[in-house]
């Protein structure tokens, strides 16, 4: 796909057929919050979400719009927070994928999967990450007997993809605390919609482009985000701090819900 740098070019789809999505995240709270607003309130999409310190599911789904009732999105957070325990906690995630298919019939071969995880280099060794983008690059299926699932990664962190729904320019942003810095400037997630949406796709490509790459393969997306993680490493020993980018809206353009004009 080429990296399209309008929203001109881009549109939503709110009334594609999903089937069920599931979407394994790293924190407790915020990624929530996040992704409810996007599915939720704004796609009108069956929400599920199982935080790892609730024993049930919990189902949102009185703002389902007309033609989405097939489609159903589930989030669940992962054991902790270290990117590793996507391969090391694998039991607590086969004792998820057991519940959803005892409660919703679903089995977890057979949907979109996806992995959203920050680029937190303190906790997460570069050789590991390294490891997991080249492994999980695919929703749906991936070589080498690995399970499906697509990792995207948000340089440093997820805020960089609510940041990236507000503003119109790449940001070079030094501060560290990105939470402070979203909270200073309102960028609260409420706030977003249908147009801050393409937005974000924009600012993810911009931010693609300047990373010198012109096109990517949603069918593999792991060489992309190879080659994003190594400019991104390079730009954080020059620089002490990552450029913001965000990977995120690259689910919506895999699930056809963002697609071109």
């Amino acid at each position: 796909m080429e990296c399209l740098d309008t929203t001109k070019s881009l549109k939503i789809n709110f009334k594609r057929n999903i089937g069920s999505v599931l979407i394994i995240v790293e924190g407790a709270s915020y990624e929530f919050e996040l992704l409810k607003q996007i599915f939720r309130n704004i796609l009108h999409y069956n929400y599920v979400q199982k935080s790892r310190n609730e024993q049930n599911f919990k189902n949102y789904d009185e703002f389902v719009m007309k033609g989405n009732e097939n489609s159903r999105v589930i989030v669940i957070n992962a054991k902790n927070s270290n990117l590793s325990s996507i391969k090391k906690d694998e039991n607590y995630l086969n004792e998820i994928y057991k519940n959803l298919y005892l409660e919703y019939g679903i089995d977890v071969k057979n949907i979109n999967v996806y992995f959203i995880w920050d680029r937190d280099n303190f906790s997460n060794p570069k050789n590991v990450v390294k490891y997991l983008l080249s492994r999980l690059g695919n929703s749906t299926s991936n070589q080498n007997g690995e399970m499906n699932g697509l990792l995207l990664l948000s340089y440093p962190c997820i805020e960089a993809y609510t940041i990236s729904n507000f503003t119109k320019h790449i940001i070079f942003l030094k501060e560290k605390n990105l939470k402070k810095y979203v909270k200073d400037m309102d960028y609260r997630i409420n706030k977003i919609n249908k147009h801050t949406l393409l937005n974000a796709t924009v600012m993810m490509n911009k931010g693609l482009l300047n990373c010198g790459i012109k096109e990517y393969d949603l069918d593999d997306f792991s060489k992309t985000s190879l080659e994003v993680l190594e400019r991104q490493e390079l730009f954080l020993d020059s620089n002490k701090y990552y450029n913001l980018l965000s990977l995120v809206s690259i689910m919506f353009l895999d699930l056809n819900i963002i697609t071109t004009r």
